[in-house]
């Protein structure tokens, strides 16, 4: 399950999208990106709980806490300041 705290929405997750922020897009969750390929980290969110992976992976890691929608998954349920 995905959590988007803000905006009070919990969604199952879907291996089908390749993003978090494609999921959040198609929800309408207000987020901020650029690139979508883990550069410009424009689309950096706060990870209340949970973990993801990266494909791609990252130029630079996000600050501690933090991760990229752009370009990651959920392993886990997450639960994302959005």
């Amino acid at each position: 399950m995905v959590s988007f705290a803000r905006a009070g929405l919990v969604l199952p997750w879907n291996d089908e999208r390749e993003s978090l922020l494609e999921l959040a897009e198609a929800c309408d969750v207000p987020v901020r990106w650029s690139c979508r390929t883990g550069v410009c980290h424009t689309c950096e969110l706060a990870l209340l709980s949970g973990t993801v992976d990266y494909d791609p992976f990252p130029v630079e890691p996000p600050a501690d806490g933090y991760i990229l929608i752009c370009c990651s998954k959920p392993t886990e349920d997450v639960v994302l300041d959005a």
